[in-house]
């Protein structure tokens, strides 16, 4: 099956085609109540709820549009620790 196909080529291509899928739904059935009664078996099955697929989408929503970065996150911290550790006195050389 090409779904199959294009999640094993790529997880992100997967996944840009499930998050494509379930706008549609919500586009031509326009009721959350209607999507959420046709994706909640398939969540369950995962150890899912339609609530925890809300959250990741807005985590994901988020990460896309640069209001969460890991990799800045990481960056500052090491910054600060190499502040932190020049007033300490200690050197890396």
């Amino acid at each position: 099956m090409l779904t199959n196909s294009i999640k094993h080529v790529s997880g992100t291509a997967g996944e840009a085609l499930e998050v494509r899928a379930y706008q549609k739904m919500k586009d031509r059935y326009k009721d959350d109540k209607v999507v959420n009664s046709i994706i909640e078996k398939e969540l369950h099955a995962a150890g899912e709820t339609v609530e925890s697929f809300g959250i990741y989408l807005r985590v994901k929503s988020k990460v896309q549009n640069d209001q969460i970065s890991i990799v800045r996150a990481e960056k500052e911290a090491e910054v600060l620790a190499k502040n932190y550790l020049g007033a300490t006195g200690f050197r890396s050389e």
